[in-house]
């Protein structure tokens, strides 16, 4: 039997599928969609491809049907939100049989009901309620954002004003806030300045072992005890000495663990160390 679908008064191309020919129309896939549109005469049916056929009634979308690969094999599948939400797997239909599928679509295409409409209204009350939300936000970050930089711009050029309401106000957590931010900036120019050492080869790496400091200033590698380790190195890494493990102390270096340090070497006092 031929099955001339496009000859059907109710079957049509699909505004973005251009123009496809029969002969290109899986055959399977082409008959179920010629069924569905003989035997259900006031529905439409659009080609979207020549796999793929959309079912509407009265311009709403009661779901497709086609062919496409399933497992190792093609099959005729229908497809709608009824079945998804029936699925445990929330897919479609598939079989090899033109009856079963025609089966599915009588049981399962045809007008949302009333409970299912209210369904779909209500996602679509949340999916606006959750965009126009996320809208908002951003809207929100706008306006906070120039504020929150005025307001700590102020806060930093009359430190001294607000250090003061702070301590008005009781505000003991935030001035402890304040003190530590302080702190803080302080390691992070501490840590950029032995990193540019670092960068720039103005630094000795030193490590200590077995009662003996080793040196590397560039290329140059030097064995020293404790009468004999420059001054200038020697106090400094007995500064470091002095605080944990990954410490930074600002001018001096970097105690890396207890037995390495990275100490920073002033421009002018470098090259004349040995």
């Amino acid at each position: 039997m031929s099955y001339e679908l496009l000859k059907l008064p109710n079957v049509r191309m699909g505004k973005d599928s251009g123009t496809i020919s029969e002969d290109r129309m899986m055959a399977d896939a082409k008959r179920l969609a010629w069924e569905v549109a003989t035997k259900n005469p006031l529905w439409t049916i659009e080609v979207e491809s020549p796999r793929t056929f959309l079912v509407l009634c009265d311009k709403e979308k009661l779901g497709h049907v086609g062919s496409e690969w399933h497992g190792s094999s093609q099959k005729l599948f229908v497809r709608n939100e009824r079945i998804g939400m029936n699925r445990t797997r929330k897919g479609a239909y598939h079989t090899d049989k033109v009856e079963k599928a025609l089966l599915k679509v009588k049981k399962n295409f045809g007008p949302l009901e009333l409970a299912e409409r209210m369904v779909k209204v209500a996602q679509k009350a949340k999916e606006c309620m959750n965009e126009q939300g996320y809208k908002k936000q951003l809207e929100l970050r706008n306006h906070q954002g120039p504020i929150n930089k005025s307001m700590v711009e102020y806060g930093r050029k009359h430190i001294s004003q607000y250090t003061q309401w702070l301590k008005d106000t009781h505000d003991a957590e935030t001035l402890g806030h304040l003190t530590k931010l302080g702190e803080t900036q302080l390691d992070m120019k501490t840590i950029q300045e032995v990193t540019q050492c670092m960068d720039d080869e103005k630094f000795a790496l030193v490590v200590l072992e077995s009662g003996k400091y080793i040196v590397k200033i560039r290329d140059n590698v030097q064995l020293y005890g404790d009468t004999d380790l420059p001054y200038a190195l020697r106090a400094k890494v007995g500064m470091l000495k002095l605080v944990e493990d990954e410490a930074m102390v600002t001018n001096i270096g970097c105690r890396v663990s207890s037995e390495i340090f990275v100490v920073m070497l002033d421009a002018e006092k470098s090259d004349a160390l040995p």
